[in-house]
C-alpha cells in the first residue's frame, strides 16, 4: 500500500488542528441535522471528508470517514429516525463513508496524471463529485441490498426503486451540487494557508543563544594556589 505523503508536508501542530476542526464539522452534523425525508443531509461530514483526503491525503480522509461513520452510527441509537434501522447495520453507516476519502483522493491524484493541462480546481472538484457518490452508492445501494421491501413507518411506503429515485432527486443530487461547488475553493485555500504558515514558521531567524564573556578576574587566577 502507498504511503500518505501528504503528512510529511506539514507539521504535527497543524495535523492535529486540522483534524480538530474537521471533527468539529462531522459533530455538527449530529448535533443540528438537515433533515429531508426520512434522511439526513449530510453534506458537512462529507466536504470534512474530502478536505481531509485531499489537503492531508488518503489514510487521513478515511480516518475522517472512520470518524464521521462511527458518529453516524451511536447518532441513530441515540436519536433514531424512520430509517435508523438500516443505519445500525455498519455495511450501511460507517463502511461507505470510510471509502469517501480513498476514492475522493485517488481521483484528484490520478486526473492530472490522465490529463496534465487539467485545473488543480477542476481535479478538485472531481475528487469531490466521486466522495459524494462514493457515499451515495454504497449507503443508498447497502440499504437497498439489506432491507429491500422492508416498510418505512406506518406511512405504507417500503424502501424499494421508487424510494431509491426519491432519495435520489431529494438528496443526492443537493449533496452532490453543494459539495462539488464548495470544497474545491476550501480546498486550495486550505492549502494556501498551511503552505503560508509553514513558510512563516521557516523563516522565522532562530533566537541566538545569550554568551557571556569569561570571567576576567577568574581567568587572571588560573593557576594561583
Amino acid at each position: 500500500m502507498f504511503k500518505n505523503l501528504e503528512w510529511k508536508k506539514y507539521t504535527r501542530s497543524q495535523i492535529i488542528s486540522m483534524n480538530a476542526v474537521l471533527c468539529a464539522m462531522v459533530l455538527l452534523f449530529v448535533a443540528i441535522p438537515i433533515q429531508i425525508g426520512p434522511l439526513s443531509l449530510a453534506v458537512i461530514p462529507i466536504i470534512a471528508i474530502i478536505i481531509s483526503a485531499e489537503v492531508l491525503g488518503w489514510l487521513n480522509g478515511m480516518i475522517t470517514g472512520l470518524f464521521f461513520g462511527l458518529v453516524s452510527l451511536v447518532g441513530h441509537f441515540i436519536r433514531p429516525i424512520v430509517l435508523s434501522f438500516a443505519f445500525y447495520n455498519p455495511l450501511v453507516s460507517v463502511f461507505p463513508r470510510i471509502l469517501i476519502g480513498l476514492f475522493a483522493y485517488l481521483t484528484v491524484k490520478g486526473l492530472p496524471k490522465l490529463f496534465p493541462k487539467m485545473p488543480l480546481l477542476l481535479a478538485n472538484a472531481f475528487g469531490a463529485a466521486i466522495g459524494v457518490l462514493t457515499n451515495t452508492v454504497g449507503v443508498l445501494g447497502f440499504t437497498l441490498l439489506f432491507y429491500y421491501g422492508r416498510e418505512l413507518g406506518s406511512g405504507g411506503s417500503a424502501i424499494g426503486w421508487e424510494w431509491l429515485t426519491g432519495t435520489i432527486l431529494t438528496n443526492s443530487i443537493l449533496e452532490l451540487v453543494v459539495c462539488t461547488v464548495v470544497t474545491p475553493p476550501v480546498v486550495l485555500a486550505v492549502n494556501k494557508t498551511l503552505a503560508l504558515t509553514a513558510v512563516r514558521k521557516k523563516s522565522r531567524p532562530e533566537q541566538a543563544v545569550p554568551s557571556f564573556p569569561a570571567d576576567k578576574e577568574s581567568s587572571d587566577n588560573d593557576g594561583e594556589i
